[in-house]
């Protein structure tokens, strides 16, 4: 099945059955070909697509130009709430490459400015670009605490140590209003990532050895030293060697293969002399004090996993240190999910003496592995074998919130919230998990007066801005109050207060028809209003051809309510849509039916960069995306109802299709086609042999599963597996023929697909591993199917590079 990406899609290519050819020889087009780069004459500036909607004058969604979009990433705020510096990003064509930028928003100009003039961005400043440094990054601004200088993580040359070709990160640092070009604060011998800037100094993340030829010394001078002679240039020292011995599960994270080095956060003081900042890089080993590594030396990672970040650990004003961090070395680290909070008291105001709670010892010995828990401080959480993180301290630097799931094995557990107070040791419960909330947390943030907790959860499909009482909690006269609920909301930073005393924060903003955008949010009394603050994709969204989102709510296969977006076709009009009638002979338009992975997950009220509705309705696709059984957002029950029932999202997927079908004549039932990843690509194999016959007409199956039982056994993430199918996949009752591996399994009715599919793999993907996509590839060749494989040799379990992502 071939999908053209570049015009729109006025009916489906008609799809002819695949057979032997009569001379047993196929065409040479059969053979493996390899794209060639798309779009390359494109510059920034020029992101028009190639066609125009047949029905309008404006640009069609196509690859090209959903990739152009500009993109908003990391914000940070200044102490006076003045300022704010932001990341940006745009895909250059003619490079290939991103060009990543820093730019100033004055925030005291926004309430004497117009919509015009601020649509004009009358109050931006562009700081600094990567394209005029040889396409070097520009990520994780951090104000000084002055307010008065932001520091930025960058791989540019440093003149210093190395090579221009080494892209090694370093901290740069810049006047936030000038005059003034970056210079260098601060460079390590290996790069650095997770920029903070706090009271004391910096502290950035570095993945050093652990092992116990590293303990003893400065770890990130020994890991430089290490990695330089296990890279043997020449040869002429290893000659090729490069076998890795493994003792213990896990071997594989995500997209990468483990080894002795893990992420640990480095503390270095920072001083202001004469209006200059200086960095002491010198403490960086393991020994504690007030620099180095804050965990010193314990094997275990921080930020923790494939998507860790500076949210794992806080440093606080009064001088204490907080850690999500595995238990070192844990015996079941590959089948549970639990992660600890650790408090180190104090650990920022110790003097050179080592005077304090911790007493840190100058030099690590053998014995200390037999108290590595303690080296990482009071453990806080030692009666929760859960998830517990995202610590977060309060402004006064007394109190330590974080998120807490409490079962060792589930990922997708409700989330609670803790707070623990230093002074007096004491640990309480602000929100009780599946008990006080239909809904999780994702992330933390104080109010600037401590008195509320801000954060944001999935509420039906959108990321609503919530908060909660600090002190009261949930079952306080406070409680939980959700401020904005109408669109997707990231929280940055609290940045003020209006005349009248409602809190301001800096937040980003998308929706099906917005991708991101900075916006000021106001909390009013009966929720929030919104004052857009960047347009840099206002024009361009004007000039494409979208459709119109909307919900339905349809019966699913337990006879409860089901939500699921459905995107109108570009062109289809109110009118149109409100005057079709069954056999009226009016136009009517293909489905594509898209159902997340996860499974618990859901599609929402966003702007995507892989799975974008908005372009398959560009395209003159009706869309219906189901938010099925087990999706997040709609009740911790709901969610929970697909664990050992993964047949009930393809179940609530094939009531949706024909609940849409039945409400909507403008829809053609003879061109649907389904359409997912990971879990949502074990829901196309699965629907391969259980839709009703001819309800698709192709499917696609993105790093999906073929068999239940084989992705036990080659993926990283053993917990999920284990829990969602009722334990491991070698025990007796994974073998009986009503367990959930042998009646979900899509490989079970392989004898039983007939519709045409492409398939999609990654090489990198640790996660549900090629294998999978090979055998389904397989089996669908073996069966006559008609079926193609675009295999991605350097993709995880998503498609993330840009020209990998036009073909795909």
């Amino acid at each position: 099945l071939t999908l053209t990406s570049t015009s729109p899609l006025n009916s489906l290519p008609v799809v002819e059955a695949m057979s032997v050819p009569k001379n047993d020889r196929y065409s040479r087009s059969m053979l493996p070909s390899r794209p060639v780069p798309l779009m390359s004459t494109k510059s920034k500036a020029d992101t028009t697509s190639s066609s125009t909607c047949p029905d309008s004058k404006k640009q069609v969604l196509d690859s090209a130009r959903l990739i152009g979009m500009t993109r908003i990433g990391q914000a940070a705020v200044s102490s006076d709430g003045t300022t704010a510096v932001f990341e940006v990003r745009d895909y250059d064509f003619t490079a290939k490459k991103f060009n990543e930028q820093l730019w100033r928003a004055d925030l005291s100009m926004i309430p004497r400015l117009s919509d015009d003039e601020i649509k004009n961005h009358a109050h931006l400043v562009q700081l600094t670009a990567g394209s005029a440094h040889g396409w070097t990054t520009a990520q994780s601004p951090q104000f000084s605490p002055c307010g008065d200088y932001v520091a930025f993580l960058s791989n540019r040359p440093t003149g210093i140590s190395g090579s221009a070709a080494d892209k090694k990160s370093s901290v740069w640092i810049l006047p936030v209003k000038g005059p003034g070009e970056a210079r260098l604060l601060a460079e390590f011998p290996v790069s650095v990532g997770d920029l903070d800037w706090t009271k004391y100094g910096i502290t950035v993340s570095a993945s050093v050895y652990v092992d116990q030829d590293a303990v003893v010394a400065d770890p990130m001078t020994v890991t430089a030293d290490r990695d330089k002679a296990l890279a043997d240039a020449d040869g002429s020292e290893l000659g090729g060697l490069n076998a890795v011995l493994y003792k213990k599960l896990p071997i594989r994270e995500w997209d990468r293969w483990l080894d002795a080095k893990m992420a640990h956060p480095f503390f270095f003081p920072v001083e202001k002399t004469n209006n200059q900042y200086t960095c002491d890089t010198t403490a960086t080993t393991m020994s504690g004090g007030s620099g180095g590594d804050l965990l010193r030396g314990v094997p275990t990672a921080v930020p923790s996993g494939a998507f860790g970040g500076g949210e794992d650990w806080s440093l606080s004003n009064a001088g204490h240190v907080a850690v999500s961090a595995r238990p070192p070395l844990a015996t079941d680290e590959a089948w549970t999910t639990n992660r600890h909070i650790y408090l180190l008291k104090n650990h920022l105001l110790l003097d050179a003496n080592n005077k304090g709670d911790n007493k840190p010892s100058e030099t690590r010995h053998d014995d200390d592995d037999d108290d590595m828990d303690g080296l990482l401080g009071e453990c806080l959480t030692a009666g929760n074998p859960g998830f517990d993180t995202t610590p977060t301290f309060s402004p006064d630097g007394n109190r330590l919130a974080w998120l807490t799931m409490a079962g060792p094995t589930y990922e997708a557990d409700a989330v609670g919230i803790q707070v623990h107070d230093v002074t007096t040791g004491v640990t309480s419960t602000l929100l009780q998990a599946q008990v006080d909330w239909d809904y999780s947390p994702n992330s933390l943030k104080w109010s600037k007066d401590g008195t509320r907790l801000y954060f944001t959860a999935d509420v039906r499909s959108r990321q609503a801005l919530c908060s909660i009482d600090a002190k009261a909690g949930a079952g306080g006269t406070g409680g939980i109050v959700i401020h904005q609920a109408e669109s997707s909301t990231s929280l940055h930073a609290e940045c003020g207060t209006t005349e009248t005393g409602n809190r301001q924060f800096l937040t980003t903003v998308q929706s099906l028809t917005m991708p991101s955008e900075l916006f000021l949010t106001t909390i009013v009394e009966n929720g929030a209003t919104l004052r857009q603050l960047t347009h840099f994709n206002t024009d361009r969204i004007a000039d494409t051809t979208l459709g119109r989102p909307g919900e339905i709510i349809y019966k699913g296969g337990k006879n409860e309510d089901v939500q699921a977006w459905l995107i109108r076709p570009a062109g289809l009009s109110q009118e149109d849509e409100d005057s079709a009638t069954v056999g009226s002979g009016q136009k009517q338009y293909p489905l594509a039916v898209i159902y997340h992975g996860g499974p618990q997950g859901s599609t929402g009220d966003d702007w995507h960069y892989r799975w974008n509705l908005q372009y398959y309705a560009s395209m003159g696709f009706a869309v219906l995306a189901p938010n099925f059984h087990g999706s997040t957002g709609f009740g911790h029950e709901f969610c929970r109802e697909i664990s050992g029932n993964w047949e009930i999202g393809g179940v609530d997927t094939i009531a949706g299709v024909r609940a849409a079908l039945e409400r909507y004549p403008w829809i053609d039932p003879k061109r649907v086609v389904g359409l997912g990843a990971s879990y949502g690509g074990f829901t196309s194999n699965w629907l391969n042999g259980n839709a009703p016959k001819d309800m698709f007409q192709a499917l696609v199956c993105h790093c999906g599963t073929f068999d239940l039982r084989s992705s036990y056994y080659a993926t990283e993430e053993l917990f999920f597996m284990e829990t969602e199918f009722g334990g491991p996949a070698y025990t007796d009752r994974s073998l009986q023929s009503d367990s959930p591996y042998q009646i979900h399994t899509p490989s079970k009715k392989v004898h039983e697909w007939e519709t045409p599919t492409l398939v999609i793999h990654g090489a990198r993907d640790y996660r549900l591993v090629e294998s999978e996509g090979i055998s389904t590839f397989t089996a669908l060749q073996r069966r006559n199917i008609p079926s193609e494989l675009l295999y991605l040799p350097t993709e995880n379990h998503h498609c993330l590079n840009p020209q990998n992502s036009m073909v795909w």
